[in-house]
Formats: C-alpha cells, structure tokens, sequence
C-alpha cells in the first residue's frame, strides 16, 4: 500500500472526498454533458438498490441534486459484469420514482443523470479503444434528434483516459488523472494537480496520515474483498471460456463428422456409414433426407 496516499476509488476515500459539495460539485461540471453548470448541490440519502451477484464490495455511491432541483447519481464502480447495466437503470429509475409523494404531479419531477466512474473496461469493441466517455439518452429511433428528457446515464471508463490521445478541457483531465492515478505506488501529486485548488484539496484528503488506525485498517480489508472478488470474477470468465471452448470442439467435430457422411451417401448405406463415421443411424437418415 502506498505510504503517503490512499485509492480514491475505495469506498473509505471516495465517500470522504465527495461528500464536499464543492468537490463533487467542480468534478461534476468538469466531466458531465451538461446543459447549464451546476451551481450548488444539495446530498440527498442514498437508497439501497439490490446488490449485484458476486460484487458486493465493488460499488460506492452518493446522491445529490443542483439548484434546478436535477438529481445525479454518482457511483464508483470497481468491477464490470453485465449485470451492473440492470443496476444501472434500477438505480436511475428509483432516483425518478422517489421524487413524488402521494398525490403529486408527474410535471414535478426533475430530471436525473446516472453517472458510473468505472475503474474496468467494459466497451472492448476495438473501435472504442479511445473512448472513455459514454453518453447515453431516450431517444427516438427514426430520429435521434428527438430526446425523451427526464433520464441519462454517463460512464466512464477510467482506465481508457489517457490525455495524450486527445484535447480534454484542463480541469476534465485533472480530476480523471486524479481518480486514476491517486493512490498508485510511487504517486506524488505535480504541479498540476497542486495549483488548482478544487483537485489540490481532493488530493490532501486521500493522504495516508489523515486516516485513523480504525480507518485504515477498515481500507485494507475493503481491498482485499475488493481482490477477492475480482479473483472470483476471473475464474468464473476463465471457467466460461473453458466450457466455450470446449463446446465449440464438440461441434467442430460433430461437424467434421457430418461431412464425411454426407460424402459416403452415394457410396453406403445407413448402417455402414454410422459405423464407419461414428454417428447415429438418425443423425444419417436426417442427412439422407435432406440429401
């Protein structure tokens, strides 16, 4: 463990560093699409949405809305299944239904973004190598132009954003290398990060000394869930690959089988080419059949 700052990503640190309004509030406005900047926020608590199968320890979030009355959804996520996608549309469907109380107007309701900072991959098409940030809207599908407003979800995918492959606005690329790198073994905060203020006071509350022996020793055992459950993850994918794979020999196989009977067809009869071949008299009066 790095001696002189801690993972912001962990549920200890996040919570301690976006619990500052003003904080959450410039991280915001640096990485969202928005349509106005938000000028003040308020924390609202926070529901329990259902837990993901198998990633208990891997999801951090906080609920806030802004002066307009917009709510965000901020959640830190550590591990990618697709199951978090449900999560994902529980979550900001809750945010809108727990806006109304009995006897309310639906034309009360405020708008809600779902933003998920996602220390994972999940768009591995190699044409979005590059793309870290995804935006997503309701649409309308034979005019894109058309917007459902009331609900969008923003992802980003931490460990895509590399500065150098394209021109970010300066505060967006601080607070993206603050999340990422933060906590790294070696990690000294540059310049950069020292003389804007908002990142400079986020960088001092991840500092090793500002935590309690309780606190830290309740960081480490989060990580070594958070490992735990990412070697879970891993065999179950190397497991289901396994299983892939071997399925796909089975039918390879099976394939190759067929093939060659289809080939003796004019020259056998049913009996002879399921012994020679290896398959069932069906399987061969089902080839025949079709021949």
């Amino acid at each position: 463990m790095n001696l002189s700052y801690l993972d912001p990503k962990i549920d200890l640190v996040f919570k301690r560093v976006f619990s500052r309004a003003s904080l959450l509030k410039d991280f915001l406005n640096a990485v969202l699409p928005l349509d106005a900047p938000i000028k003040s926020l308020t924390y609202l608590p926070t529901e329990q949405a259902p837990e993901v199968p198998g990633m208990r320890f891997s999801i951090v979030d906080v609920k806030c809305h802004d002066q307009s009355g917009q709510v965000f959804v901020v959640e830190m996520q550590m591990l990618w299944t697709d199951a978090y996608f449900s999560r994902i549309l529980f979550s900001g469907a809750q945010a809108i239904v727990n806006q109304l109380s009995s006897g309310e107007a639906y034309q009360s309701l405020c708008p809600v973004y779902s933003v998920t900072v996602l220390n994972d991959v999940f768009e591995k098409d190699p044409g979005e190598k590059d793309r870290w940030l995804h935006h997503y809207k309701i649409t309308k599908l034979a005019d894109h132009d058309k917007v459902l407003q009331g609900l969008q979800f923003v992802i980003l995918e931490l460990p895509k954003f590399t500065p150098k492959t394209r021109v970010e606005k300066q505060v967006t690329a601080l607070w993206l290398r603050f999340l990422r790198d933060t906590g790294k073994p070696g990690f000294v905060p540059d310049e950069a990060f020292l003389s804007y203020p908002p990142v400079a006071n986020a960088v001092k509350l991840t500092e090793f000394r500002g935590y309690s022996a309780v606190e830290i020793e309740s960081y480490q055992k989060y990580l070594d869930a958070l490992r735990n459950e990412k070697s879970t993850l891993l065999d179950a994918e190397t497991q289901g690959r396994a299983r892939g794979m071997k399925e796909g020999i089975r039918k390879g196989r099976k394939q190759e089988k067929l093939a060659h009977a289809r080939n003796l067809l004019a020259l056998l009869d049913d009996e002879a080419i399921a012994q020679a071949i290896g398959l069932t008299l069906p399987a061969i009066r089902k080839l025949r059949q079709g021949a």
